[in-house]
Protein backbone atom coordinates (compact mmCIF):
# COMPACT_ATOMS: atom_id res chain seq x y z
CA UNK A 1 0.00 0.00 0.00
CA UNK A 2 1.49 3.61 -1.17
CA UNK A 3 2.13 6.18 1.20
CA UNK A 4 -1.15 7.91 -0.63
CA UNK A 5 -3.27 5.34 0.37
CA UNK A 6 -2.33 5.04 3.48
CA UNK A 7 -3.35 8.81 3.84
CA UNK A 8 -6.63 8.47 2.45
CA UNK A 9 -7.83 5.32 3.64
CA UNK A 10 -8.91 7.13 6.85
CA UNK A 11 -10.98 9.18 5.65
CA UNK A 12 -12.67 7.03 3.05
CA UNK A 13 -13.20 4.76 6.55
CA UNK A 14 -14.76 8.45 8.08
CA UNK A 15 -16.70 9.18 5.25
CA UNK A 16 -18.15 5.78 4.52
CA UNK A 17 -18.97 5.63 8.43
CA UNK A 18 -20.79 8.36 8.79
CA UNK A 19 -22.81 8.29 5.59
CA UNK A 20 -24.11 4.91 6.89
CA UNK A 21 -24.62 6.38 10.49
CA UNK A 22 -26.33 9.30 9.17
CA UNK A 23 -28.74 7.00 7.23
CA UNK A 24 -29.23 4.77 9.74
CA UNK A 25 -30.26 7.60 11.94
CA UNK A 26 -32.72 8.86 9.49
CA UNK A 27 -34.53 5.50 9.17
CA UNK A 28 -34.69 5.01 12.96
CA UNK A 29 -36.08 8.51 13.06
CA UNK A 30 -39.08 7.35 11.41
CA UNK A 31 -39.42 4.61 13.82
CA UNK A 32 -43.50 5.23 15.24
CA UNK A 33 -44.68 4.95 18.73
CA UNK A 34 -46.67 1.64 18.81
CA UNK A 35 -46.21 -0.85 22.06
CA UNK A 36 -46.08 -4.23 20.53
CA UNK A 37 -47.25 -7.42 22.50
CA UNK A 38 -46.03 -10.39 20.52
CA UNK A 39 -47.32 -13.70 20.51
CA UNK A 40 -46.84 -16.83 18.13
CA UNK A 41 -50.47 -17.64 16.67
CA UNK A 42 -52.74 -20.40 18.34
CA UNK A 43 -54.28 -22.84 15.93
CA UNK A 44 -57.43 -20.56 14.27
CA UNK A 45 -60.16 -23.58 15.80
CA UNK A 46 -63.06 -23.92 14.49
CA UNK A 47 -64.55 -21.46 11.97
CA UNK A 48 -61.66 -19.03 13.99
CA UNK A 49 -63.08 -19.12 17.06
CA UNK A 50 -59.71 -19.05 18.84
CA UNK A 51 -58.72 -15.47 17.08
CA UNK A 52 -62.42 -14.17 17.08
CA UNK A 53 -61.99 -14.92 21.33
CA UNK A 54 -58.66 -12.89 21.26
CA UNK A 55 -60.17 -10.14 18.87
CA UNK A 56 -62.66 -9.72 21.31
CA UNK A 57 -60.57 -9.59 24.50
CA UNK A 58 -58.86 -7.12 22.47
CA UNK A 59 -61.44 -5.32 22.20
CA UNK A 60 -62.42 -5.37 25.94
CA UNK A 61 -58.73 -4.44 26.84
CA UNK A 62 -58.65 -1.73 25.06
CA UNK A 63 -62.52 0.19 26.36
CA UNK A 64 -60.80 -0.43 29.99
CA UNK A 65 -57.22 1.40 28.95
CA UNK A 66 -59.01 4.42 26.76
CA UNK A 67 -56.88 7.06 29.19
CA UNK A 68 -53.49 5.61 28.79
CA UNK A 69 -53.95 4.29 25.35
CA UNK A 70 -55.45 6.29 22.20
CA UNK A 71 -55.71 2.95 20.24
CA UNK A 72 -55.81 -0.35 20.26
CA UNK A 73 -55.17 -2.91 18.05
CA UNK A 74 -55.06 -6.83 17.53
CA UNK A 75 -53.45 -8.16 13.55
CA UNK A 76 -51.52 -11.28 12.56
CA UNK A 77 -48.96 -12.16 10.17
CA UNK A 78 -48.21 -14.69 7.94
CA UNK A 79 -44.71 -14.87 6.49
CA UNK A 80 -45.80 -17.02 3.19
CA UNK A 81 -49.14 -17.16 1.47
CA UNK A 82 -49.92 -17.88 -1.71
CA UNK A 83 -52.49 -15.57 -3.37
CA UNK A 84 -53.84 -16.84 -6.51
CA UNK A 85 -56.68 -15.57 -8.64
CA UNK A 86 -57.55 -16.99 -12.37
CA UNK A 87 -54.57 -18.15 -13.49
CA UNK A 88 -51.92 -16.32 -12.13
CA UNK A 89 -50.31 -16.88 -9.12
CA UNK A 90 -48.24 -15.37 -6.32
CA UNK A 91 -46.11 -15.30 -2.63
CA UNK A 92 -46.83 -12.55 -0.38
CA UNK A 93 -46.79 -11.89 3.09
CA UNK A 94 -50.44 -12.06 4.88
CA UNK A 95 -51.57 -9.18 6.99
CA UNK A 96 -54.62 -10.11 8.94
CA UNK A 97 -56.18 -6.69 10.50
CA UNK A 98 -58.86 -6.04 13.31
CA UNK A 99 -60.74 -3.17 14.24
CA UNK A 100 -58.14 -0.01 14.41
CA UNK A 101 -55.45 -1.84 12.80
CA UNK A 102 -54.96 0.85 9.89
CA UNK A 103 -54.90 3.50 12.72
CA UNK A 104 -51.79 2.10 13.91
CA UNK A 105 -50.06 1.14 11.01
CA UNK A 106 -51.81 3.63 8.40
CA UNK A 107 -51.26 2.77 4.86
CA UNK A 108 -51.17 5.01 1.79
CA UNK A 109 -54.49 4.66 -0.47
CA UNK A 110 -53.88 3.81 -4.39
CA UNK A 111 -56.86 2.37 -6.03
CA UNK A 112 -60.29 1.64 -4.48
CA UNK A 113 -60.76 2.10 -0.79
CA UNK A 114 -59.19 0.65 2.13
CA UNK A 115 -61.51 -1.76 4.46
CA UNK A 116 -63.93 -0.01 6.86
CA UNK A 117 -63.50 -1.19 10.48
CA UNK A 118 -67.26 -2.54 10.11
CA UNK A 119 -65.79 -5.20 8.03
CA UNK A 120 -63.36 -5.55 10.11
CA UNK A 121 -65.58 -5.97 13.06
CA UNK A 122 -67.92 -8.93 11.10
CA UNK A 123 -64.75 -10.19 9.35
CA UNK A 124 -66.17 -9.85 5.75
CA UNK A 125 -64.16 -11.55 2.95
CA UNK A 126 -62.41 -8.61 1.71
CA UNK A 127 -58.99 -8.11 0.62
CA UNK A 128 -56.53 -5.01 -0.21
CA UNK A 129 -53.51 -5.70 -1.76
CA UNK A 130 -50.57 -3.36 -2.31
CA UNK A 131 -49.96 -1.96 -5.54
CA UNK A 132 -47.31 -4.30 -6.79
CA UNK A 133 -48.95 -7.39 -6.21
CA UNK A 134 -52.27 -6.30 -7.58
CA UNK A 135 -49.78 -5.26 -10.92
CA UNK A 136 -49.07 -8.93 -10.87
CA UNK A 137 -52.18 -10.33 -11.02
CA UNK A 138 -54.48 -8.20 -12.65
CA UNK A 139 -52.03 -5.16 -14.54
CA UNK A 140 -52.17 -1.43 -13.90
CA UNK A 141 -56.11 -1.20 -13.87
CA UNK A 142 -57.68 -3.06 -10.99
CA UNK A 143 -60.79 -4.58 -12.03
CA UNK A 144 -63.96 -3.80 -10.04
CA UNK A 145 -65.03 -7.37 -9.78
CA UNK A 146 -61.64 -8.16 -9.14
CA UNK A 147 -60.87 -11.32 -6.31
CA UNK A 148 -58.51 -13.75 -4.92
CA UNK A 149 -58.56 -17.13 -3.25
CA UNK A 150 -56.46 -17.66 -0.11
CA UNK A 151 -56.46 -21.04 0.93
CA UNK A 152 -59.06 -21.89 -1.00
CA UNK A 153 -61.51 -18.79 0.24
CA UNK A 154 -62.27 -16.14 -2.47
CA UNK A 155 -61.80 -12.39 -1.11
CA UNK A 156 -63.38 -9.33 -3.13
CA UNK A 157 -60.41 -6.74 -3.87
CA UNK A 158 -61.71 -3.44 -2.38
CA UNK A 159 -58.55 -1.37 -2.96
CA UNK A 160 -54.82 -1.21 -3.52
CA UNK A 161 -52.51 0.34 -1.08
CA UNK A 162 -48.69 1.28 -1.63
CA UNK A 163 -46.26 -1.41 -0.20
CA UNK A 164 -44.72 -0.12 3.51
CA UNK A 165 -41.17 -1.93 3.50
CA UNK A 166 -39.35 0.88 2.05
CA UNK A 167 -39.78 4.53 0.69
CA UNK A 168 -39.29 3.61 -2.63
CA UNK A 169 -42.31 1.55 -2.35
CA UNK A 170 -40.59 -1.75 -3.09
CA UNK A 171 -39.52 -4.57 -1.03
CA UNK A 172 -38.23 -3.31 2.68
CA UNK A 173 -34.96 -4.61 4.88
CA UNK A 174 -37.96 -6.18 7.46
CA UNK A 175 -40.51 -7.34 4.55
CA UNK A 176 -40.14 -11.57 3.52
CA UNK A 177 -41.59 -10.69 0.49
CA UNK A 178 -42.05 -8.14 -2.41
CA UNK A 179 -45.72 -7.59 -1.64
CA UNK A 180 -48.30 -8.08 1.03
CA UNK A 181 -51.88 -8.95 1.60
CA UNK A 182 -54.40 -7.49 3.75
CA UNK A 183 -57.44 -9.10 5.42
CA UNK A 184 -59.24 -8.60 8.14
CA UNK A 185 -58.47 -10.98 10.93
CA UNK A 186 -61.87 -12.65 11.60
CA UNK A 187 -62.22 -13.73 8.15
CA UNK A 188 -58.75 -14.79 7.83
CA UNK A 189 -59.80 -16.97 10.99
CA UNK A 190 -63.40 -18.36 9.56
CA UNK A 191 -61.04 -19.51 6.52
CA UNK A 192 -59.08 -21.20 8.72
CA UNK A 193 -55.92 -19.65 7.98
CA UNK A 194 -53.01 -20.11 9.85
CA UNK A 195 -50.72 -17.52 11.07
CA UNK A 196 -47.25 -17.18 13.06
CA UNK A 197 -48.18 -14.51 14.77
CA UNK A 198 -50.31 -12.50 16.55
CA UNK A 199 -49.50 -8.93 17.80
CA UNK A 200 -51.72 -6.87 19.99
CA UNK A 201 -50.71 -3.00 19.33
CA UNK A 202 -51.86 0.30 21.03
CA UNK A 203 -50.70 3.92 20.42
CA UNK A 204 -50.06 5.49 23.62
CA UNK A 205 -51.09 8.53 24.85
CA UNK A 206 -47.90 9.71 26.85
CA UNK A 207 -46.43 8.77 29.76
CA UNK A 208 -43.77 6.36 31.18
CA UNK A 209 -46.63 3.94 32.36
CA UNK A 210 -48.40 3.46 29.36
CA UNK A 211 -45.92 0.72 28.43
CA UNK A 212 -45.98 -1.17 31.83
CA UNK A 213 -49.68 -1.02 32.33
CA UNK A 214 -50.44 -2.31 28.56
CA UNK A 215 -47.91 -5.32 29.20
CA UNK A 216 -49.64 -6.40 32.07
CA UNK A 217 -52.89 -5.95 30.69
CA UNK A 218 -51.84 -7.97 27.69
CA UNK A 219 -50.56 -10.85 29.75
CA UNK A 220 -53.46 -10.75 31.87
CA UNK A 221 -56.71 -10.65 29.95
CA UNK A 222 -55.08 -10.70 26.47
CA UNK A 223 -52.45 -13.92 26.22
CA UNK A 224 -49.99 -14.79 28.30
CA UNK A 225 -46.27 -15.84 27.40
CA UNK A 226 -46.13 -13.10 24.72
CA UNK A 227 -43.34 -10.62 24.07
CA UNK A 228 -43.39 -6.53 24.45
CA UNK A 229 -41.86 -4.51 21.80
CA UNK A 230 -41.44 -0.70 22.60
CA UNK A 231 -40.63 0.45 19.08
CA UNK A 232 -39.55 3.99 20.64
CA UNK A 233 -37.37 2.00 22.75
CA UNK A 234 -35.64 -0.19 20.74
CA UNK A 235 -35.28 2.63 18.07
CA UNK A 236 -33.53 4.65 21.01
CA UNK A 237 -31.55 1.38 22.32
CA UNK A 238 -29.92 1.52 18.65
CA UNK A 239 -28.69 4.92 19.01
CA UNK A 240 -27.17 4.94 22.06
CA UNK A 241 -23.66 4.11 21.34
CA UNK A 242 -23.34 7.15 18.62
CA UNK A 243 -25.15 9.34 21.42
CA UNK A 244 -22.49 8.79 23.85
CA UNK A 245 -19.91 9.27 21.21
CA UNK A 246 -21.77 12.57 20.96
CA UNK A 247 -21.57 13.62 24.41
CA UNK A 248 -18.01 13.18 24.98
CA UNK A 249 -17.21 15.05 21.35
CA UNK A 250 -19.36 17.50 22.51
CA UNK A 251 -18.12 18.00 25.75
CA UNK A 252 -14.53 17.82 24.53
CA UNK A 253 -15.99 21.02 21.87
CA UNK A 254 -17.93 23.18 24.36
CA UNK A 255 -14.72 22.99 27.27
CA UNK A 256 -12.16 24.11 24.43
CA UNK A 257 -15.52 27.15 23.35
CA UNK A 258 -15.53 28.00 27.04
CA UNK A 259 -11.86 28.68 26.51
CA UNK A 260 -11.93 30.50 23.52
CA UNK A 261 -14.80 32.80 24.94
CA UNK A 262 -12.47 33.48 28.23
CA UNK A 263 -9.96 34.31 25.70
CA UNK A 264 -12.18 36.62 24.03
CA UNK A 265 -13.69 38.45 27.09
CA UNK A 266 -10.30 39.22 28.34
CA UNK A 267 -9.41 40.78 25.17
CA UNK A 268 -12.39 42.91 25.12
CA UNK A 269 -12.00 43.75 28.75
CA UNK A 270 -8.29 44.42 28.36
CA UNK A 271 -9.00 46.25 25.44
CA UNK A 272 -11.41 48.45 26.86
CA UNK A 273 -8.96 49.61 29.88
CA UNK A 274 -6.50 50.70 27.25
CA UNK A 275 -9.28 52.99 25.93
CA UNK A 276 -9.98 54.32 29.70
CA UNK A 277 -6.73 55.23 30.19
CA UNK A 278 -6.73 57.77 27.20
CA UNK A 279 -10.10 58.69 27.74
CA UNK A 280 -13.10 59.81 29.95
CA UNK A 281 -15.73 57.04 31.11
CA UNK A 282 -18.57 59.04 30.30
CA UNK A 283 -17.51 58.68 25.88
CA UNK A 284 -16.83 55.40 26.08
CA UNK A 285 -20.11 54.47 28.33
CA UNK A 286 -21.20 52.62 24.85
CA UNK A 287 -18.26 50.65 24.24
CA UNK A 288 -18.70 49.18 27.57
CA UNK A 289 -22.28 48.19 27.49
CA UNK A 290 -21.15 46.65 24.05
CA UNK A 291 -18.79 44.56 25.60
CA UNK A 292 -20.66 43.53 28.12
CA UNK A 293 -23.61 42.82 26.05
CA UNK A 294 -21.11 40.83 24.13
CA UNK A 295 -20.03 38.34 27.26
CA UNK A 296 -23.46 38.26 27.87
CA UNK A 297 -24.65 36.85 24.51
CA UNK A 298 -21.04 34.81 24.45
CA UNK A 299 -21.59 32.99 27.46
CA UNK A 300 -25.29 32.83 27.27
CA UNK A 301 -25.27 31.04 23.91
CA UNK A 302 -22.54 28.81 25.28
CA UNK A 303 -24.77 27.47 28.55
CA UNK A 304 -27.45 26.99 26.09
CA UNK A 305 -25.57 24.50 23.88
CA UNK A 306 -24.37 23.27 27.21
CA UNK A 307 -28.31 22.89 28.32
CA UNK A 308 -29.45 21.52 24.97
CA UNK A 309 -26.16 18.69 24.66
CA UNK A 310 -26.66 17.22 28.72
CA UNK A 311 -31.03 17.42 27.75
CA UNK A 312 -29.77 15.19 24.46
CA UNK A 313 -27.61 12.67 26.60
CA UNK A 314 -29.82 12.78 29.28
CA UNK A 315 -32.72 11.72 26.95
CA UNK A 316 -32.80 7.66 26.94
CA UNK A 317 -32.95 7.83 31.14
CA UNK A 318 -36.64 9.26 30.09
CA UNK A 319 -37.10 6.72 27.74
CA UNK A 320 -35.49 3.73 29.53
CA UNK A 321 -36.36 3.91 33.17
CA UNK A 322 -36.06 1.18 33.88
CA UNK A 323 -32.28 1.51 34.02
CA UNK A 324 -32.88 4.49 37.19
CA UNK A 325 -32.16 2.54 40.61
CA UNK A 326 -34.29 3.89 43.11
CA UNK A 327 -31.77 4.91 45.22
CA UNK A 328 -28.25 5.41 43.44
CA UNK A 329 -26.35 5.03 46.20
CA UNK A 330 -27.14 1.83 47.63
CA UNK A 331 -25.63 -1.06 46.03
CA UNK A 332 -28.51 -3.47 46.49
CA UNK A 333 -30.84 -1.12 44.53
CA UNK A 334 -28.30 -0.49 41.63
CA UNK A 335 -27.19 -4.82 41.62
CA UNK A 336 -31.33 -4.99 41.68
CA UNK A 337 -31.44 -3.17 38.56
CA UNK A 338 -28.87 -4.83 37.29
CA UNK A 339 -29.51 -8.24 37.60
CA UNK A 340 -33.63 -7.80 36.34
CA UNK A 341 -31.87 -5.86 32.63
CA UNK A 342 -29.42 -8.83 32.27
CA UNK A 343 -32.52 -11.38 32.65
CA UNK A 344 -34.84 -9.63 30.14
CA UNK A 345 -31.60 -9.81 27.72
CA UNK A 346 -30.88 -13.35 28.36
CA UNK A 347 -34.75 -14.52 27.77
CA UNK A 348 -34.80 -17.78 25.08
CA UNK A 349 -37.38 -16.85 23.16
CA UNK A 350 -38.34 -13.90 21.83
CA UNK A 351 -41.03 -13.21 19.13
CA UNK A 352 -41.06 -10.48 16.74
CA UNK A 353 -42.38 -8.32 14.31
CA UNK A 354 -41.43 -6.63 11.11
CA UNK A 355 -41.34 -3.22 12.82
CA UNK A 356 -38.97 -4.87 14.64
CA UNK A 357 -36.86 -6.18 12.41
CA UNK A 358 -36.92 -3.16 10.23
CA UNK A 359 -35.18 -1.25 13.85
CA UNK A 360 -32.83 -4.34 13.61
CA UNK A 361 -31.50 -3.66 10.53
CA UNK A 362 -30.76 0.01 10.91
CA UNK A 363 -29.44 -0.37 14.00
CA UNK A 364 -26.73 -2.73 12.50
CA UNK A 365 -25.92 -0.19 9.73
CA UNK A 366 -26.10 2.58 12.82
CA UNK A 367 -23.54 0.28 14.73
CA UNK A 368 -21.11 -0.46 12.55
CA UNK A 369 -20.88 2.83 10.35
CA UNK A 370 -20.13 4.20 14.00
CA UNK A 371 -17.35 1.61 14.37
CA UNK A 372 -15.96 2.34 11.12
CA UNK A 373 -16.30 6.35 11.49
CA UNK A 374 -14.38 5.78 15.05
CA UNK A 375 -11.60 3.47 12.99
CA UNK A 376 -10.75 6.11 10.54
CA UNK A 377 -10.33 8.62 13.22
CA UNK A 378 -7.66 6.62 15.12
CA UNK A 379 -6.07 5.83 11.79
CA UNK A 380 -6.01 9.38 11.30
CA UNK A 381 -1.60 10.37 11.23
CA UNK A 382 -0.58 12.28 14.20
CA UNK A 383 0.24 15.97 13.39
CA UNK A 384 4.11 16.36 12.65
CA UNK A 385 4.72 12.66 11.68
CA UNK A 386 5.67 11.75 8.28
CA UNK A 387 5.05 9.23 5.33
Amino acid sequence: MTNYQKRRLPWVLMCLGAAMALCALAMLAQTGSALQYCVAAPDPGEKGENYARLAESARKLGDGMKDALAWTAVGGAAETASVSSGDGSETASLVAMGEGWLEVYPRFLVQGRRIGESELKEGAMVAMLDEGLAFKLFGEELPADATVKLNEAEFRVVGTVRHAGSLLGGRGVGDAHDCDVYVPLLAAGSAEIELDTLTLSALPRGGSGAAQLFEEAAQSQWQDGGTLINLKKEAMRREILPRVLLLIVGLYAMVGLFKRMTRLAAGWIDGFRQALRNSYLKPLIPRLIGVIALILLGYGALIALTYLLMLFSAQPLYVFTEWVPENIVEWSSISKVFWSLTGEAARLVRVGTRELRVIEFWGGVLRWGTILALLGAALLPKRGSRG
